[in-house]
């Protein structure tokens, strides 16, 4: 009898308890009765990785001239009985995402992937990790297709550059996403029989060989592994601006709007410092990353659909990513490698003189000429009704020439002049101010091409002499 009497007061109980909650809607699906965390790994993202990443996401941070750190925390754990991988829900943020339960945590449901049985915890973690950037901010979108609103589909054309083992990692990652995958390197390139090899310099049985990125035509995305070249790239509100030279002439020549680098700050400080010096300064950098807390970084989350339509596919087509050059620990950073170095550094280079790898879409010769047209009709509209030249005799202009020259030279808004060794103490080192300076001849052909870059620089730094 007082077994009766008690299941009817639980049952009493229960009914009060599920009317309390009648009209509240809870985003957290419901929890299993299996359900646990496996494995936890948080990731650091730096350099123009992360700067891919912000301006992937329309993130104003991508404008900001200070280092920056990003951090991404991946989970795997078991609900209802399946293995699942997903990014872990930060604090009380995103409360318009919905969340799954894995016991007292809870993971973004559209970052979830479920892990098919051949593909280890380890091995799920660092390829959504490397998959990240490189592919899901780099897959060129077809959205709203057939009048669906909430599914995003993958179509379109992709160059990877590099040969090394993240690059062919990307590679074949696009291509098994369905995407027209070309990878250039200068060789030792081991990829998928999907992807298309090329080296920087196409044979298409023309006289002289092409460039890569013209043998190619149009295409949506480039994934840059060994350099970065979206210096100057400005987010805003209605979308991209600026960009290098190389960034913008991919967008008007081949259409390319997405230019993805997944270069890291370990990466950079190797190209800088060269294999003697470099590698210290790496790992010391490395180390310091994996001191810092996620507090300290920028906290990143994925666009919708990495889970269920990137990171997914990827799995069950076993496009896993190893992580040789990834750090161990509770914290970990993507490092370098000694080829991504080597590759870079021995990609030869556009015979324009502007030290761009060649393949990469370069300002023509006889593009320079219009270039100096447009030069000198912004210096005649300071000047006035006198017109300013920058050709002279072929020893050189005249004493006339020059001052009329300086004349205009000096009203430059962008560029200050400076005359001798007083000039220039007077004012750049007596003020102690950061300084590029730029020595041209007035009739050499390359200087003019530099001029032009240093007259964009010098606009978008009004604090730098």
């Amino acid at each position: 009898m007082r077994r009766i009497l008690l299941g009817n007061v639980a049952f009493a109980l229960l009914a009060i308890h599920a009317q309390s909650f009648q009209g509240v809607t809870i985003r957290c699906r419901r929890p299993s009765d299996i359900q646990a965390v496996s494995k936890r790994q948080t990731y650091i993202y730096d350099g123009g990785e992360l700067q891919s990443f912000l301006i992937a996401n329309n993130d104003l941070s991508a404008n900001s001239r200070q280092a920056q750190v990003g951090s991404i925390t991946f989970v795997t754990g078991t609900t209802d009985g399946r293995r699942i991988i997903g990014v872990e829900k930060i604090g009380d943020s995103d409360g318009s995402r919905e969340v799954t339960s894995l016991g007292e945590t809870c993971v973004y449901s559209d970052t979830v992937a479920e892990i098919p049985g051949r593909v280890s915890d380890e091995d799920a973690l660092t390829t959504a990790s490397a998959s990240l950037v490189g592919i899901h901010c780099s897959l060129p979108t077809v959205e709203a297709v057939g009048g669906s609103s909430n599914e995003v589909f993958y179509s379109g054309k992709a160059v990877v550059m590099g040969g090394n083992e993240y690059a062919c990692f990307v590679a074949d990652g696009l291509a098994a996403l369905g995407i027209e995958v070309s990878l250039v390197s200068t060789g030792g390139a081991k990829t998928g029989n999907q992807v298309n090899v090329l080296e920087p310099s196409v044979d298409i049985g023309k006289e002289d060989d092409v460039g890569f990125s013209d043998a190619v035509g149009e295409f949506d995305s480039i994934i840059d592994t060994i350099g970065n070249e979206q210096k100057g790239i400005l987010v805003t509100e209605t979308g991209l601006g600026g960009g290098s030279t190389v960034v913008q002439l991919l967008r008007s020549r081949h259409k390319c709007d997405k230019y993805v680098s997944t270069l890291t700050k370990a990466q950079e400080l190797i190209k800088g410092n060269g294999v003697l010096f470099g590698p210290g300064k790496a790992n010391g950098h490395i180390k310091e990353m994996q001191s810092l807390s996620p507090n300290q970084c920028i906290r990143m989350v994925p666009s919708a659909g990495f889970g269920p339509s990137t990171l997914q596919t990827l799995l069950e087509k076993n496009i896993v990513f190893s992580g040789s050059t990834m750090s161990s620990g509770s914290t970990a950073v993507r490092g370098w490698s000694l080829k991504e170095f080597w590759e870079e550094s021995s990609w030869p280079r556009d015979s324009s003189g502007a030290d761009v790898r060649y393949g990469l879409p370069v300002i023509e010769e006889e593009e320079f000429d219009e270039l100096e047209d447009m030069f000198r009709r912004q210096k005649s509209q300071i000047e006035g009704n006198q017109k300013g030249t920058r050709l002279g005799s072929e020893g050189g202009l005249s004493q006339k020439e020059e001052e009329k020259q300086t004349r205009v030279d000096e009203k430059n808004p962008y560029v200050t002049q400076i005359r001798g060794v007083d000039g220039l103490s007077q004012a750049v080192t007596s003020q102690q101010r950061d300084t590029l300076i730029f020595v041209a001849m007035r009739n050499c052909r390359t200087c003019k091409s530099i001029n032009h870059c240093l007259h964009e620089w010098r606009a978008r730094e009004p604090a730098v002499a």
